[in-house]
Parts: C-alpha cells; structure tokens; sequence
C-alpha cells in the first residue's frame, strides 16, 4: 500500500516517510527554527535499537525532515540503541545527552552538533555518568531520558528510573556536561502519597517552571506498559521537588507519552508526546507505526496546569467553516463536514440530554462518539463501534470534567481529526488522544447528538484541513 492511498495515515501531523518513531527528544527552537529529533527505525515498523530522527519547521506546522542525527554504530558505538534523552546549548555548543546502551546498560551518553544541528560526533568517551552501584540493584535496570538544565551554578539533570518497585529521579549536577556528580533522589521518601500510583519507572522526566510553578512532568512505565503522563506540582528547595499535588496530562490509555517541552523565544512552553499505535504491527501496513502529538502549549493558571494547541495550526484550515450557533439539538442534527483531516471546536451547556456531544459517523456501520455525561462529570471517547483491521484496539476512555462539588453547566471542546488520530482537548485542561482506525473512510460525516433530552449548542464550528508540507 502506498502511503498516499493509505487511509490511517496521518496528513498534517509530524511522522517519518516510514519506519518506527517513538519519544521525542532534544525538542529546541534554535536560530529561530523549531528542531524535534525523535527515536526512530528508519528500516522498519517496529521498535530496534533507535536512532535518533530529526525534523525541522519554521511555523510547527510544515516539517522538513534531515538527515539522522545520531546512529547506534557511530563511534563510540551503542549496540542498544540511542535512547531517548535532551539538547541543550553549551555556550553556543549543541549538546545532546541521551542514554546510550551497550550490552544491556543503561547510561548517559554525550553528542556535540554542528551550528545547524545537522552533524553529531559522539564524545569519545563516553559515557559520562552511570546509575551508582549502591542503587542499581534497585532500579529494575531502569536509568534512562536523561533532562538537563543551567542554574546559576551548574548544569543539572535528572534521569528516570526505579528506587524498590516505585518511580524516581535521580539528580546530578555538573560544570561542563561531562563529568557529573550524583546527589540524590530528586523527590523526598515522604511525597509518596501524591506520588502513588505514578508508576513503577518514571520514564521521561522533565523539571520546568511555567507561570512561576514548579512542574515535574513522568510518564507512567507499569509492568511493561507505557500507560500515561502526570505532572506533578510542587515546591523546588534544597535542590529537591516536594510534590503537593499532580495531574494526569492525558486521559487516552497507552497513547500521548514521553512528552516533553522546551521554551520557545515567545516564552512559551511548548510540548509534544509521542502517539503510540493501538493496533498490532501485524494489523498495519507494513511501512510506518508511531506519530508525533501537535504541539502543545502549556501554561499554569488558577492553580492548575492547563494546555491549548498551538495557534499556528489554524493555517491549516481550508475555506469557510461549518457553523451551528445557539442550536438546541434533539437526537442529532449533521453537519456540512467530512473527511480525513478536520478541526471542531464547540461549545455546549446543560440541557435536559443526560448524554450530548459528537457522532462521527466513518461508514454506515461504523462510528466514533465524542460525549459529554452531564451527571457523572466525564468526557468520553467511545471508538467501539469503529471495527478497524485485525488486532486494532478499541476501548472506551474518558476523563473527568468541571470542578469538584460543582455541577457541570458548560463544556468548551477542542478537537482535530488526522485520519486515524484523534487529538481532543476540553476547556483547556483535560486532554484525551486515542487513534482510530476504521475500515470505511476516516469521517464520512459529522453530527451533533442527544440523548434523553434536548442539548445546547452555544457554537460549533468546523474546519476541513489541509496537509501539511
């Protein structure tokens, strides 16, 4: 199957020609460019030991893609793969640190790069810093995605890992990002209650302050499943975070993980996380698996992290929009939309409909719901009904809405469609991503919908898309 006659594959988010892609690493705005780098397969649709892939963009919107930054077989070579990891710039030096794996060791590792991030070389001895002895027996061999950032005084990072069975960081500090020093656990033994259930290896720290807010985004490795991303929101002294409470970044199961962020020179803090598949390699075509998220900006307001597509996505969009304003919706009402690649944005208030929300309609015999229960609070995404190619996944997730011991009057939702991808965020602070892959078209046609009574519609409007370059 070509990839342009293939109906699950992505038209405007970020992906490889072909082959396996995974976490995002070393995301920066450099010179004024936009770089993602990414673990990659450039042979085949599966998980090998990776590479490290790299695109640029000058709007986060169109991508170009470049040459490989980092291989397995370069020298010093790192028969594991170049795991996932960070860049930084070192007094005008590009600087990666990754974990390099050699015989089955998890370590971090070090690549200098060209002014234009295009060429690597590898430190000859590398690597630079190691899990202490005193505490591997501890880590389930887990010592991984190294962050890294500047202090007044030093360099810092934080590498994931395990401490008897629950997730952790460790923290080094450093003067010159190759010979480093272990301090300690970053999070205290006692934080554990804000911290249970976060994990039994933190994969992909990343330590940021947005909006004055100390934040330390994890993601959620549990017996071998990559579940989910928290953030958690605490206090940073004495170079430890103590967690007072967190948040989970986004509710689709074993989909958006390993985000990560940087700051562009606008001062936002942008984020991206890898769109896992949710179908088996054998229900694909054989050429490509694994997407890139849209970005993501992150802010922190009345007390709590929330987060919003970039703007620059709107370029995207083609023609007029469908519109619905001030529309009370019994049963369903269509709109004059369809396709492989739409944006929705629609807001509904309370009516008398214990359920309302949206259908997409993929076939006569398949659907997607994106629905509101106004009683119990919860968005969800039902995608049950899209029967999709052998060995797909298909579950119901949900998440919750509105604040807690007040009723839910008003939900403004935020969606984009990418053929099999499904990106949807709701009043700027619940996020759900799950992947779709229907055997009809990726939306036939798109209908507002109610049950058990009658649902407001304050507005909706949507757009189809074009793809990107």
């Amino acid at each position: 199957m070509s990839l342009v006659s293939d109906r699950h594959r992505p038209r405007y988010h970020l992906q490889p020609a072909s082959g396996w892609m995974n976490d995002p690493n070393g995301v920066v705005q450099w010179r004024g460019r936009y770089h993602v780098f990414y673990q990659h397969n450039p042979l085949a649709p599966r998980w090998a030991p990776p590479h490290w892939g790299h695109a640029v963009s000058d709007d986060l919107v169109h991508w170009e893609h470049l040459p490989v930054a980092i291989t397995p077989d370069m020298p010093p070579a790192d028969d594991g793969g170049c795991w996932s990891g960070c860049l930084v710039i070192d007094a005008g030096t590009p600087t990666i640190l990754y974990t390099g794996v050699r015989d089955g060791v998890q370590a971090t590792s070090v690549a200098l790069g060209s002014d234009d991030l295009v060429r690597w070389r590898k430190l000859g001895d590398n690597p630079v810093a190691r899990v202490p002895e005193s505490l591997y027996e501890h880590t389930l061999e887990a010592y991984r995605d190294p962050f890294v950032w500047r202090e007044s005084d030093a360099w810092y990072a934080l590498v994931g890992t395990s401490l008897g069975g629950v997730g952790q960081a460790l923290l080094y500090r450093s003067g010159d990002l190759r010979t480093w020093t272990y301090l300690h656990p970053f999070v205290p033994e006692h934080a554990e209650p804000v911290c249970d259930d976060t994990g039994q290896i933190w994969e992909c720290p990343n330590f940021v302050t947005v909006g004055g807010a100390h934040l330390l985004l994890v993601s959620r490795w549990q017996r071998s499943e990559l579940t989910y991303p928290n953030v958690l929101i605490g206090t940073y002294r004495d170079r430890r975070f103590h967690p007072e409470r967190r948040q989970r970044l986004d509710w689709g199961y074993r989909c958006f993980y390993a985000p990560l962020t940087t700051e562009d020179d606008r001062g936002r803090r942008l984020m991206w996380g890898w769109l896992q598949e949710q179908r088996s390699v054998e229900g694909a075509n054989g050429t490509w698996a694994g997407v890139m998220s849209l970005p993501r900006v992150l802010t922190f307001e009345d007390d709590e992290v929330r987060q919003r597509f970039v703007p620059e996505l709107t370029a995207l969009r083609t023609g007029e929009p469908a519109r619905l304003d001030a529309v009370d919706v019994r049963d369903r009402v269509e709109l004059d939309v369809g396709g492989s690649a739409l944006e929705l944005r629609l807001t509904l208030e309370r009516g008398t409909a214990a359920v309302s929300g949206l259908r997409l309609q993929h076939s006569e015999a398949e659907h997607t719901d994106v629905l509101i229960a106004w009683r119990t609070k919860r968005l969800i995404v039902d995608t049950r009904h899209a029967k999709g190619p052998h060995g797909a996944e298909y579950a119901v997730d949900s998440a919750p809405l509105g604040l807690p011991g007040e009723p839910l009057e008003r939900v403004e939702m935020h969606l984009y469609l990418d053929s099999s991808v499904l990106e949807l965020i709701a009043d700027d602070r619940h996020a759900l991503t799950t992947r779709v892959y229907p055997e009809g078209p990726a939306v036939d046609r798109v209908a507002l919908t109610a049950v058990g009574g009658e649902a407001r519609v304050v507005r909706c409007e949507a757009w189809s898309l074009a793809p990107s370059r």
